[in-house]
């Protein structure tokens, strides 16, 4: 193109690049503020700042609508799930709605759903979050499963991370 050329198309996009910018702006500003917030735990560990942060309803919301489904890419590869198999594990926090993972041979899901059945792990909002990104608490008591050792194993196999 020439600079005449280019400059014509420059301009005749800029609206459309300004309409793309201010949609993606609050998922990056949102983002960027959970990332913080992670890895301030990751640094400080479970203090009052902390936990309060994580528990921000707004923190699992972000984790499982926002990102959920590149968080499961990893975990998935490593479930080596059979043709036929499939897996669902639901984490629970009293009082909100579970977050449900799922696998199969065909990929991993990830949604937030009513409290149905058992949960497969149970705990509070902060340890569900850091659950979510590979994580967990200093202290292993602010969570609990009753669905025996495999479930829970192949949650936090799914949950694994980036």
């Amino acid at each position: 193109m020439s600079d005449v050329d280019l400059w014509s198309a420059f301009l005749s996009r800029c609206e459309h690049l300004t309409e793309i910018a201010a949609a993606a702006a609050p998922f990056f500003a949102e983002h960027m503020r959970e990332e913080l917030i992670l890895h301030r735990w990751d640094l400080t560990g479970d203090d009052r700042t902390s936990v309060q942060s994580l528990t921000e309803p707004w923190m699992t919301e972000h984790s499982v609508v926002s990102v959920g489904r590149p968080l499961l890419v990893k975990g998935h590869a490593g479930l080596d799930l059979g043709p036929e198999e499939r897996f669902e594990g639901r984490l629970r926090t009293p009082g909100t709605d579970d977050v449900v993972v799922t696998a199969d041979v065909d990929g991993a899901r990830i949604h937030r759903a009513a409290p149905e059945g058992p949960a497969t792990i149970e705990s509070d909002a902060a340890v569900r979050v850091l659950l979510l990104w590979g994580r967990r608490p200093a202290d292993p008591s602010r969570r609990h499963s009753s669905a025996g050792p495999d479930t829970p194993r192949k949650v936090r196999a799914l949950l694994s991370g980036y």
